[in-house]
């Protein structure tokens, strides 16, 4: 299939169960703009803005890489391009913001990944402008976290996305670009930060973030297939219950004892 023949709204069952909506037997959540607007802010508020960000790059960071491990699984592309670009066409779908993908090269065998592009009406940019009006870095930290994970996923390599225009700075739109994380300058610092301290506990910061401690970040893509992410073992439950067991399944089989009860 085709990129733009990815249809979010023919998999998404709306009441798959009483209070339950699901896409491939993943649980989805509708909120209110304003609603994540006003979480973003108390954030802001009371962690500080690098911890604000950090939170919400990793949020954005989980969405995209579970986002990725869903669609791979789940659908058959004509080619590698066409999965790489139902990213942002997923991205759209879900109303955080309209995608335009400019130009893009990649070479697995060689490391080499480079994409970038536009977002349009980025609803990061409009709550931060709503509460603090415009800000002199680019503000939309769990957008640039999505399309981290997911052109991690795709690439097989540790890649960032960082903004070079936003909206929330007052521009027209936001520019971005993706590339591995070793070809960007200190400027990154602050993200690459926010991924490496993903998860806390060795093993499931391993499993989850990319990032197994002792060996950097090389790898990290490998130990997560390896292991088989509890996402990506869960993915075949019928309902929500039963996805909740498997992938606390999975985690115990990472951890080597039961995670806590809920």
């Amino acid at each position: 299939m085709k990129s733009d023949d990815f249809d979010l709204k023919a998999d998404l069952e709306y009441g798959a169960e009483p209070g339950v909506n699901s896409f491939r037997n993943s649980r989805m959540l509708i909120f209110n703009a304003k609603s994540m607007g006003l979480l973003r802010q108390q954030l802001i508020e009371n962690l500080g803005i690098e911890e604000a960000r950090k939170t919400l790059f990793r949020f954005g960071f989980q969405s995209g890489y579970s986002d990725f491990l869903s669609i791979d699984k789940n659908y058959d592309f004509d080619t590698p391009e066409e999965l790489l670009k139902a990213g942002p066409k997923i991205h759209t779908d879900k109303g955080l913001v309209k995608v335009e993908a400019h130009e893009m090269e990649y070479d697995k065998e060689e490391s080499i990944f480079d994409f970038d592009g536009s977002w349009h009406n980025s609803y990061e940019a409009e709550q931060h402008i709503i509460y603090n009006g415009e800000a002199e870095v680019p503000v939309c930290w769990s957008l640039t976290g999505y399309a981290s994970a997911w052109c991690s996923g795709f690439s097989e390599i540790p890649v960032l996305a960082m903004e070079s225009k936003c909206e929330g700075m007052g521009d027209e739109h936001c520019e971005w670009s993706v590339k591995p994380i070793d070809e960007w300058g200190e400027e990154a610092e602050p993200y690459i930060n926010a991924i490496m301290d993903f998860f806390r506990g060795d093993k499931l910061m391993e499993y989850y973030s990319y990032m197994e401690e002792q060996q950097g970040l090389e790898g990290k893509i490998e130990l997560a297939k390896e292991t088989n992410l509890p996402e990506t073992k869960a993915s075949t439950a019928v309902d929500s219950k039963e996805n909740i067991r498997m992938f606390r399944e999975a985690i115990e089989e990472i951890l080597g004892k039961q995670p806590p009860k809920l």
